[in-house]
């Protein structure tokens, strides 16, 4: 397998796993928000389900649409990837500059941080491959 073909796949992955992120909080927000710490038992929040199920239909949407570009259109899925990479290590910065800022639970803090740095790693992966073509405008010879 070569690098190309495994850096395809490799974030094609990453994009199943965060459609199915994005799955799980649409079907479940009340779960993922209480993981997160954001809602209690005692007290339910339906504007946080809200909120939560359109972040959820968001991470379906984006990363089924950049997973389908991946298989069928590589050059054009590395940009949307590039793209959904930096949202994902934005959200990395975010956590650590909670963890360092507000001194939040710090185990979850940490597992998250790592979590979505890696995600965020996988998908720039094809962009290392065909980024220069990419940045060139689109030359597709």
């Amino acid at each position: 397998m070569s690098n190309y073909v495994l850096s395809l796949f490799l974030a094609v992955l990453a994009c199943v796993i965060g459609g199915t992120l994005g799955g799980m909080i649409l079907a479940r927000p009340q779960i993922m928000l209480e993981l997160a710490g954001l809602a209690d038992e005692d007290t339910p929040k339906p504007p946080l389900f809200a909120e939560g199920r359109a972040l959820g239909g968001v991470l379906i949407a984006s990363h089924g649409v950049t997973a389908l570009y991946l298989g069928y259109q590589p050059r054009i899925g590395a940009a949307m990837a590039l793209v959904l990479a930096i949202a994902w290590l934005g959200a990395a910065a975010g956590r650590a500059a909670s963890l360092a800022l507000d001194g939040a639970e710090a185990r979850f803090n940490l597992g998250s941080i790592v979590f979505n740095a890696l995600i965020g790693l996988t998908l720039t992966l094809p962009s290392f491959q065909v980024g220069r073509i990419i940045v060139r405008g689109m030359n597709l010879v």
